[in-house]
């Protein structure tokens, strides 16, 4: 037994160069198939609706695998021996293809079909008929927004734009119905009509007219002005101090406030001023973007309370936050990913 040789299996070379010659054909003819297949369905992209045109055009490329094999077959490649395998790695190479080069297509210097993306946000949603609306628009498109502009009763107004390209226009009452016309430099046009509402009394107040550091004052807010959170606050001096929200009654949220914060002076008669800020972040942009209603002035007298003016301003709570840029079909590319590492290293 020990002085047995340990035999190794000849090493087969043409075998061998032909098993990698067959695999070259294979990821080459899908390749070619992908190619193809791209360049159709970017033919139809430009001629389908734009609110279906990527799910025809992704049902295409995949009802397309049953021609792959027929693709084989044109090149003379035998199919009757592939291998599971030879199957999964040929369609995983024909997609990735499609996918890469349909995306390049329809998009500049190939293609620019594409009307500019707007999306329109009113802060606030709802504003005092004194108050202002200020139109904030994230305007994008895949080569560059030429021209922007805003339609008020018929006639056109330039909105200035910032760094995000973040379109932005104020609107006073009675003004109420607009619409923002956004162009890209091959003259593509997408169009966005909005419509704002102004409603007095929108912020209430109840409290007693002397209070002492543990008399309550409720400000009432009218809860529509807003999907979101907002924050609602009162200037006293040179002080802000956010009111905390305690409940809702009716169309209101009631947010609660007390003298015993910063700012109020005791045995005196202190003047406030309310606001309600409303926040909006667009996806991927940090910059919050905000507009305030105003409440107006109301004058409080106090007693003489030691416990009056020594507190810190609560921290508001639940208030909108930067949100993360999602990118669409970004699960999918990894799941491609995680399928194209998988199969390399069952090789």
């Amino acid at each position: 037994m020990e002085n047995e040789e340990i035999k190794l299996p000849e090493f087969d070379e043409k075998k061998f160069k032909e098993k990698e010659k067959k695999k070259a054909k294979i990821y080459f003819i899908s390749f070619i198939f992908g190619l193809i297949m791209a360049i159709l369905c970017s033919f139809f992209w430009v001629n389908l609706p734009s609110n279906i045109r990527w799910l025809l055009c992704f049902l295409l490329a995949i009802s397309s695998i049953g021609f792959l094999a027929k693709f084989f077959q044109i090149f003379k490649l035998d199919i009757k021996n592939f291998s599971k395998k030879d199957w999964i790695a040929s369609i995983f190479y024909y997609f990735i293809t499609w996918l890469a080069f349909f995306i390049l297509f329809i998009n500049p210097p190939f293609h620019d079909v594409s009307p500019p993306k707007i999306e329109v946000v009113a802060l606030p949603e709802i504003q005092q008929e004194n108050g202002t609306i200020n139109l904030f628009a994230l305007i994008t498109d895949n080569s560059y927004v030429s021209n922007v502009v805003i339609n008020i009763s018929g006639n056109e107004y330039e909105i200035k734009k910032d760094n995000n390209s973040v379109y932005s226009y104020n609107l006073t009452y009675p003004v109420s119905d607009y619409f923002i016309v956004a162009k890209d430099k091959n003259n593509n046009e997408a169009k966005y009509e909005g419509k704002v509402t102004y409603k007095n009394n929108l912020i209430k107040i109840e409290s007693d007219e002397v209070l002492n550091s543990s008399s309550e004052i409720e400000i009432k807010v009218y809860k529509n002005i807003s999907k979101k959170g907002f924050r609602v606050f009162y200037r006293i001096g040179e002080y802000e101090v956010n009111a905390t929200k305690s409940g809702e009654t009716g169309d209101y949220l009631i947010y609660s406030t007390s003298p015993q914060y910063i700012g109020w002076k005791k045995n005196s008669l202190n003047e406030i001023e309310i606001f309600v800020e409303v926040i909006h972040y667009f996806p991927g942009i940090k910059d919050a973007y905000s507009n305030k209603i105003y409440g107006g002035k109301y004058y409080f007298q106090t007693t003489d309370d030691a416990n009056i003016g020594v507190l810190e301003s609560p921290v508001p709570k639940d208030l909108p936050q930067p949100e993360p840029l999602r990118t669409p079909g970004f699960e999918l590319v990894l799941l491609i990913l995680a399928i194209a590492l998988f199969l390399r290293k069952k090789k």
